[in-house]
């Protein structure tokens, strides 16, 4: 298991501490032979693999401690230690994070200076690295005879007598007799037995406060100061009762290990009965909505059943075929509901483009409004112009039609002629003696269509209404035909 950053670090020893380290040491230390420092070595918190350590086993670690136990790096027990626990001690302190009391064991450690170690780093690389805090993290490896359910309060390990698995939720009732959700986690080390093996500096803590990481191998490892081969497992259910467990905590998960090669098979078996519990609840269910009976053993369940000349198995193999049955239904139910959320949410898009093209066509439908007033109000501006000029013999509805053939820019240029016009009247232009310019006495003198492109306009105009009764076509296609041939000085008048 693991802890967070070192707490209190400290360079050369007191005095007192010198001495509870001289007592380990085979030759005699002074301050400047060793670095000290004081980690946060573990605590009574649940870990991040929901298991968590007894106060009684605390105070074995702390015992252990002070004993002396190798400092490695990163759990790696096939080198030498660099450094040693001389010292620790169980405090009870609030914690910011959990927000509550955590009872925590601080632990005294001290590595020699100057030496070579087996990982290429010497030990003063090692202290370099915890006094600049680019190494800051330690864990711990221990072993525990006991590890209890916090559901059922059984030992972890007895598949018969405890199915539950640790990290997984079930509803159990409180003190009050109501249902809550409680997570399973494994209690380690309430009967205090046990012992701390090593310390580990390792990259990264993972309990609770902290991650961790290690390099294990996942084949075997060796008890430093006993030579036991351990075994690794990958489930508490499968572990003999009498076994030891030896747990390390990784980044990855949990690496746990025994010492025998023995398994029990438990988690498989677990399962099994997990299914059977599934079919037995149905069955109790079905006595007591259909029957009015109430059962809750498998027994009682049998002597009901044959009451009404049923079988156990039967029903069961029954029961079991219509879950089958519905299990495939619900299947399809899931897969026709994923194509329908799959087809609603295609219609809400098709909805957001929809909407997304409404908007677009109301702009270009308010463009066109503008549009259409601009060309109307230009359409009257020149039929007032016309008035100005020719009065009572302007043809004002005829030459509106004319207009309406128009483009913006023809009708455009109508109004530029007109208002030279205009300008030209009003401003004291003659016209020739004897000339008239209104519109019936132009029939056969076809106006110059740059020279007078009003009185051109109005000419195409009459003409154009001619032309389209004459011939029956509308009044905007014979506008363009005539329009078209007395642009090009075609004086006939056919």
């Amino acid at each position: 298991m693991n802890r967070r950053k070192e707490e209190g670090t400290m360079a050369k020893p007191t005095k007192e501490q010198l001495e509870k380290i001289n007592k380990l040491a085979v030759k005699e230390l002074t301050e400047d032979d060793v670095f000290v420092f004081r980690p946060l070595m573990i605590d009574d918190q649940v870990t991040a693999y929901y298991s968590k350590l007894h106060e009684n086993f605390l105070r074995k670690i702390v015992m252990d401690a002070k004993k002396g136990v190798g400092l490695l790096l990163n759990h790696n027990c096939f080198q030498l230690p660099v450094g040693r626990t001389f010292d620790a001690e169980l405090v009870e302190e609030h914690d910011e994070e959990v927000g509550d009391f955590c009872k925590s064991v601080y632990g005294g450690v001290y590595i020699d200076r100057g030496r070579n170690t087996e990982s290429n780093m010497t030990t003063d690389d090692i202290i370099k690295g915890i006094e600049s805090g680019t190494i800051f993290d330690v864990s711990i490896g221990f072993n525990a005879s006991s590890w209890k359910c916090s559901i059922c309060g059984n030992d972890i390990r007895d598949y018969m007598s405890c199915p539950h698995i640790p990290g997984k939720k079930y509803i159990v009732q409180n003190e009050e007799g109501n249902d809550i959700v409680e997570t399973c986690i494994v209690n380690a080390g309430e009967d205090g037995e046990g012992e701390l093996l090593e310390l580990s500096l390792v990259y990264a803590g993972a309990c609770g406060r902290a991650t961790i990481k290690n390099e294990f191998s996942n084949d075997s490892v060796i008890e430093l100061d006993k030579g036991t081969k351990l075994t690794l497992v990958d489930n508490f259910k499968n572990v003999p009762l009498y076994a030891k467990i030896y747990q390390y905590y990784s980044k990855d998960g949990v690496v746990l290990y025994t010492d025998t090669d023995e398994r029990t098979e438990g988690a498989e078996y677990l399962a099994k009965r997990s299914e059977t519990e599934v079919i037995l609840t149905k069955l109790y269910e079905v006595m007591k909505n259909t029957f009015g009976i109430d059962v809750s053993s498998e027994e009682e369940l049998i002597s009901k059943l044959s009451e009404f000349g049923l079988e156990l198995s039967k029903v069961k193999d029954e029961l079991a075929a219509k879950e089958s049955e519905l299990s495939a239904k619900n299947t399809e139910l899931e897969t026709a509901n994923s194509e329908l959320a799959k087809a609603v949410a295609e219609n809400e898009q098709l909805k957001t483009d929809l909407a997304n093209k409404d908007a677009e066509i109301a702009e270009l439908n308010k463009k066109a409004e503008i549009v259409e007033t601009y060309r109307q109000e230009l359409i009257d501006k020149a039929l007032n112009l016309g008035v100005k000029l020719q009065g009572n013999a302007f043809q004002r509805e005829l030459f509106s039609k004319f207009l309406e053939t128009l483009s913006l820019d023809e009708i455009k240029n109508v109004v530029s002629g007109f208002e030279a016009e205009v300008r030209n009247k009003f401003a004291g232009a003659r016209v020739s003696e004897g000339e008239d310019r209104s519109l019936t006495n132009r029939v056969s003198d076809v106006p110059d269509k740059d020279e007078n492109p009003a009185e051109f306009s109005a000419y195409v105009a009459e003409k154009a209404i001619e032309y389209a009764k004459e011939h029956g076509i509308s009044i905007s296609e014979a506008t363009k035909l005539m329009y078209k041939k007395y642009s090009n000085k075609d004086r006939s008048d056919s």
